[in-house]
């Protein structure tokens, strides 16, 4: 389990001297006992009776921390030049002050903690936030069905799920949109429209500047066009950023409700990000393809699978 340090990255020693010791070793010394590595810790102070260091890094195994005080006092004993006297002891604030918690209490409270993580995983997974996208809904142009669909399907699939208002056609403005989304503790997002080819579908860039690794799948391709396709195509996202999932969808309400049939079974499985992506793909490529047997364009190709 990974602790997040905040600020206080900072913890010291008190009742301790140094004789001519190397402050890399005695920096290294520290590193070990909390199972870091040696460039990771660094002596920030050093006074009569106190030196202080200082974590090189924001987030740290929670059990390589809580407890550790007496190792890092046996650890810094075994360096040359470092005294310890009879009151020597580990101090910090935050997360770090965790450091002088007796093994037993440790353990007790990074029990806890990991039932209370947990808990919170399982909550923040059931929330879900729904974005409608475009100027056309935007202005009233056409009426969103998607949103009200896709919140009552995952209501009834044990979601606490609510609308989160209109997207616009601007990248940046996405992105922002759906990382306060992100930081309103939804685990899953989900967006309609805004895939396609113009110039105006930005929603699976959006997500990519998020996660630069989600997976975005074509669900078709088109032959290049300099008039009305900008983009090579149609595809879908799937990204993760910390525990929270982002999916964008296609715009058509029979799609939305082929990909969201999709999603649903797909979270129930137990799909990864990858699997989750190629099987929302999957229903909708087939859909298209029974579309383009019924007398489509030519102009339209279906792609393997892949990002």
């Amino acid at each position: 389990m990974e602790w997040d340090l905040l600020e206080k990255t900072t913890f010291w020693v008190q009742d301790v001297d140094l004789r001519g010791a190397d402050l890399g070793q005695v920096a290294a010394a520290a590193a070990r006992a909390l199972d870091l590595e040696a460039h990771e810790v660094m002596v920030v102070d050093v006074r009569p009776g106190l030196v202080a260091f200082d974590i090189l890094r924001r987030r740290v195994q929670a059990e390589a921390v809580a407890g550790k005080e007496k190792e890092i006092l046996k650890r810094l004993k075994e360096v040359p030049g470092v005294i310890l006297g009879p009151e020597a002891g580990v101090h910090s604030e935050g997360v770090l002050g965790l450091i002088a918690l007796e093994p037993e209490e440790a353990r007790e409270i990074l029990s806890a903690s990991a039932r209370l993580a947990s808990e919170i995983s399982r909550a923040v997974a059931r929330r879900a936030l729904v974005f409608a996208s475009g100027s056309e809904v935007l202005t009233g142009k056409i009426r969103d069905t998607n949103s009200p669909y896709l919140i009552e399907a995952l209501t009834g699939a044990g979601f606490q799920a609510e609308f989160g208002g209109i997207l616009e056609d601007d990248v940046v403005a996405v992105a922002n949109r759906l990382e306060e989304a992100l930081e309103r503790g939804y685990g899953l997002i989900v967006t309609t429209g805004g895939v396609g080819a113009e110039d105006k579908d930005c929603n699976i860039e959006a997500i990519l500047r998020l996660d630069p690794q989600a997976h975005t799948p074509w669900i078709l391709k088109f032959t290049p066009d300099n008039n009305r396709h900008h983009k090579e195509g149609v595809r879908i996202a799937v990204g993760r950023v910390g525990m929270a999932r982002l999916v964008a969808l296609p715009g058509p309400h029979e799609e939305v409700r082929l990909a969201c049939q999709a999603l649903l079974e797909g979270l129930a499985f137990g799909l990864d990000d990858a699997g989750l992506a190629e099987k929302i793909a999957g229903v909708l490529r087939q859909r298209w393809q029974e579309r383009m047997g019924k007398g489509g364009s030519e102009h339209h190709g279906f792609p393997g699978h892949g990002r």
